[in-house]
């Protein structure tokens, strides 16, 4: 199950914007927390992945408006930091009944408990099919009552529906309006949840939610209230532009718990679908409360910051024809320019990842390459990024899965001397010198004939080669030659430091980039080479370069992250830094991983000159491990602090 800190981080901003919209409401964080049965006194705030949002968020705010006005209600799906489905199902259960009794909703405590018992599976076996939780909660800090769905998903349609059936036989005084609507869905459509709105049983309805299962305009289900033309004026108005899938389409039917009355319909559409902009979304809305005649909605709060996002609109209609609008809200993406917390929640959630596809053995292996997949030189690589995060961080996990690593590397030497990319291509300048630099980071002993070997690759009056053979590849490679410099003994770097200084005047190009060889783009070779100077107390070469911001074009988050480390070594202005680093943490995937992309070139080995006129295959790391890693390795580097006498962020490379 995803665990993630920047999933508790958006749980967090919008529980911020429910008190900005509801400032008098009491203890609305302290009912959040409680609803999500978490505690946020913790130093991280980690929440696992729910399905009551596409981003994995547990957390949803709902703006009802109608003939009466507008309120708010808190949806949440509780436990969802639990790492089993057994716990998660146990706190969904626990909170959902303490809820009934805080929302002042005790009347219908024993329908509830039926309505668990008879809706979700008994046994524990049956129960491992929900892995996205299992039921949501919804309250309202205005008003007593609850709204609970539990979830019908996991089921198969037949047994979904025969279990929605049986449950209205048993809970409603005459079943028979349900039984023929029922009836007609089973038909074409999915149960999706099912559970009670209200506060008494007088005021409560039974709610079954549903999907269609094939392409059939849903007015033609033979239900009166989805063929009104109030559902018909509503779907003209909000899909205007733009259309929904059949997942982005919810709707539900509700019965009367006292007299099993068919009682409303609700049409709910997915705001990912419709691709509004928030000027676009609030004129909707406007015409939706105008041409219904109910209470206008200002939605700037919600919308002009860009950083919530409508997640569904939904239109209900009672059978007295009473209309109601509903506006579901979820974060979307923070703004701004980013600061520590969010930089150092990154960086956890992508340990996270990295931690939880390494290898029983230590190892990780990825890219797929005619030469075989990379252990040795991608094991290297990561470990040595957790490592310089466990270090500064002071987390032990990052530095237990590095040490790990580092031994994996120690007992399963391949050659002599050095690393490979795997056990079968040789041993290569690069993977040997990410390996060096582990057991650096880590205090652990290195061979004298590892680090020999960059001596050996080093090219007269060039750089350090890759392979000793052949043709081109071995011959000097900038991109190789940073770390291979670093990982050198004391005495070879003095030796070697009057060709190192040259061979960094010679691959710096007229951009102010250095040559890369193996890599798609300069941005790798340049970052690891004023990394490496950094890290050795050296100058940049003083030459002058023309530096063109427009020609410069990135496209994947590998690239990205190396030029934030270029503009914070360098300098830049912290505004540019922040733009570009807001960008890459948005980026980031639920899981905390980095996308990969084509960025590694498998360089034909007659190509000497790849910079000017590329030769080779270009490849993926399908897990996203290289990425990552050098996302881990950029962040774990960069501090954020507020200048002083405003609230402006300085980025400093520490």
């Amino acid at each position: 199950m995803i665990r993630s800190v920047r999933l508790g981080q958006k749980v967090q901003r919008l529980i911020s914007l429910a008190e900005r919209i509801q400032p008098t409401a009491n203890s609305l964080t302290d009912s959040c927390y409680q609803l999500l049965d978490s505690d946020f006194g913790s130093e991280d705030f980690i929440i696992g992945a729910s399905c009551l949002n596409n981003d994995g968020s547990p957390l949803q705010l709902c703006i009802t408006t109608s003939g009466k006005g507008t309120s708010l209600r808190i949806i949440v799906d509780p436990g969802s930091f639990h790492t089993t489905i057994e716990s998660r199902y146990h706190s969904s259960i626990k909170t959902l009944l303490q809820a009934i009794d805080s929302s002042g909703s005790s009347d219908l405590k024993e329908i509830a408990e039926k309505t668990i018992e008879m809706l979700l599976p008994k046994s524990k076996d049956d129960r491992n099919i929900y892995k996205q939780g299992f039921a949501w909660i919804g309250t309202s800090p205005q008003q007593p009552g609850i709204a609970f769905y539990l979830e019908m998903a996991p089921l198969s349609q037949e047994k979904g529906w025969n279990t929605v059936t049986t449950w209205l036989k048993e809970i409603l005084p005459s079943a028979n309006d349900a039984m023929a609507i029922i009836n007609k869905l089973k038909k074409h459509c999915v149960v999706a949840s099912a559970g009670l709105e209200g506060s008494t049983l007088e005021n409560s309805r039974a709610k079954i939610y549903f999907r269609m299962r094939e392409t059939t305009d849903f007015q033609h289900l033979g239900i009166e209230l989805f063929s009104s033309q109030e559902m018909k004026d509503f779907l003209a108005i909000a899909t205007e532009k733009y259309k929904t899938d059949l997942n982005g389409l919810v709707m539900s039917v509700g019965f009367n718990l006292q007299t099993g009355a068919h009682a409303d319909v609700k049409a709910d559409l997915c705001g990912h679908c419709l691709k509004y902009k928030p000027e676009e979304w609030s004129s909707i809305i406007n015409k939706l409360t105008a041409h219904f005649s109910i209470t206008p909605v200002d939605t700037s709060i919600m919308l002009d910051s860009q950083e919530y996002q409508i997640a569904f609109i939904g239109f209900g209609l009672t059978f007295d024809q009473k209309p109601r609008l509903n506006l579901y809200i979820k974060h979307d993406v923070q703004n701004g320019m980013p600061e520590s917390d969010e930089i150092w929640g990154a960086l956890k959630d992508s340990m996270r990842y990295l931690i939880s596809i390494q290898n029983e053995n230590g190892s990780w292996d990825d890219y797929h390459l005619p030469v075989g997949t990379s252990d040795q030189w991608v094991t290297a690589y990561a470990a040595h990024a957790l490592a310089q995060y466990g270090k500064k961080s002071g987390n032990n996990s990052a530095t237990d899965a590095a040490t790990k690593a580092a031994y994996w590397l120690s007992d399963q030497r391949s050659y002599n001397s050095g690393w490979g990319f795997n056990a079968m291509t040789g041993p290569d300048a690069d993977s040997t010198a990410m390996a060096v630099a582990l057991f650096d980071e880590l205090g652990l002993p290195v061979e004298a004939t590892d680090r020999l070997f960059f001596q050996e690759h080093w090219r007269e009056d060039d750089c350090i080669a890759t392979y000793t053979e052949p043709d081109a590849w071995a011959t000097g490679h900038w991109d190789v030659t940073p770390w291979g410099y670093h990982g050198m003994s004391t005495e070879d770097r003095a030796t070697f430091f009057d060709p190192f200084q040259k061979a960094l005047h010679t691959h710096r190009m007229d951009n102010g980039f250095w040559r890369s060889y193996w890599w798609r783009n300069p941005y790798y070779s340049t970052f690891i080479t004023l990394e490496v100077l950094d890290r050795l107390g050296l100058q940049e070469p003083l030459d002058a370069y023309e530096y063109d911001v427009s020609s410069i074009q990135i496209d994947n988050a590998f690239d990205l992250a190396c030029y934030i480390g270029i503009e914070c070594i360098r300098g830049y202005a912290d505004e540019k830094i922040g733009a570009h680093l807001r960008t890459l943490l948005n980026w980031q995937a639920e899981n905390g991983q980095w996308h990969g992309s084509a960025n590694l070139r498998v360089t034909d080995n007659f190509c000497y000159e790849p910079w000017n006129n590329p030769s080779g295959a270009y490849y993926e790391d399908k897990k996203s491990i290289i990425t990552t890693a050098t996302i881990m390795r950029v962040l774990s580097k960069i501090i954020p602090t507020k200048a002083p006498h405003n609230s402006s962020v300085i980025y400093n490379w520490m």
